[in-house]
């Protein structure tokens, strides 16, 4: 029999096993090792993610805003400034995975498009905004939902790896003492295995629908120069207290990141996300340049 860690790599490269299942056995290696951070990581995975501020970044989906006209059916919706638009079409999805897997089976089967609906409140703010009540929705394809399916099977094939590397790989189903002494030696930081690749539901829909993704990579030098310029104009952004003191810690996270030799992708992603929920929830002069120059940066 295959040492568990093994056939944990073996089943992350095999896209005929479903993502639940590969989920189920990486739960059982975390749990059995007592790594708390994967344990968790997994767990929101299987049984998915009810705050927004908890769903990794990779969950982002991106799509277009879309309002329902009854002679014409769903027609794209299009803002005047740059800033509200991007916020409006991305949202997070929180979904367990095995809906995300079972949702993105039944999409490959009968070509449909997907649709992640708004919160009764968002849809009112956007609706205000095109002057009609009506319902607003935001239309995307399947490539969102294989990129989380990607994202979580390289992720759990990375630390399958490290865990192998470190002289972990269980026998059967069970790991020896010195095994799991070993794994106090390490760690085991989700962040660090994040690939290249943030809770509505997903629905599917039969109408038609098109999506833009931009692909930018990830440049220290100028997410610096980002941070510097929303440094300039902190004096002039509006927030509340417990906001000013988030900000300045996301701020902080970044800038020791950035001085880093080896500075982690997903950290500097999760507070650049962080900063950009602060940012729209803000007002003030520069925030709709801000929020442009930052929504490049992803």
């Amino acid at each position: 029999m295959k040492p568990v860690v093994i056939e944990l790599q073996h089943d992350a490269l095999n896209r005929d096993i479903p993502i639940t299942d590969l989920c189920r056995k990486a739960y059982v290696v975390a749990r059995k090792l007592r790594i708390t951070e994967f344990e968790e990581w997994l767990k929101g995975e299987l049984e998915g993610y009810s705050d927004n501020a908890d769903i990794p970044e990779y969950r982002e989906v991106t799509g277009e805003v879309r309002a329902w006209n009854p002679y014409h059916g769903w027609q794209p919706i299009y803002f005047e400034e740059a800033n509200i638009a991007e916020a409006v079409s991305k949202r997070n999805n929180g979904q367990r995975i095995a809906e995300i897997e079972n949702l993105l089976n039944s999409v490959a089967e009968k070509g449909s498009s997907l649709q992640i609906p708004f919160a009764p409140e968002q849809q009112n703010i956007i609706c205000n905004a095109i002057g009609y009540q009506t319902q607003v929705t935001l239309m995307t394809t399947e490539s969102g939902l294989v990129r989380v399916i990607d994202a979580v099977r390289n992720i759990i094939l990375n630390w399958a790896i490290k865990l192998e590397e470190d002289g972990i790989l269980g026998e059967g189903m069970t790991f020896s003492d010195d095994e799991k002494s070993k794994v106090v030696k390490h760690s085991y930081n989700v962040n660090n295995f994040y690939g290249e690749v943030t809770g509505s539901q997903i629905q599917q829909s039969s109408t038609g629908s098109s999506q833009n993704q931009n692909t930018n990579n990830f440049s220290i030098e100028s997410i610096s120069e980002f941070i510097s310029e929303l440094k300039d104009h902190l004096s002039s952004i509006d927030l509340d207290e417990e906001s000013k003191q988030e900000l300045n810690a996301e701020i902080s996270t970044v800038e020791i990141q950035a001085a880093s030799p080896r500075p982690k992708e997903g950290i500097v992603k999760e507070s650049l996300g962080s900063i950009r929920r602060i940012l729209e929830g803000a007002s003030g002069g520069a925030i709709g340049q801000l929020l442009i120059q930052l929504g490049s940066l992803f």
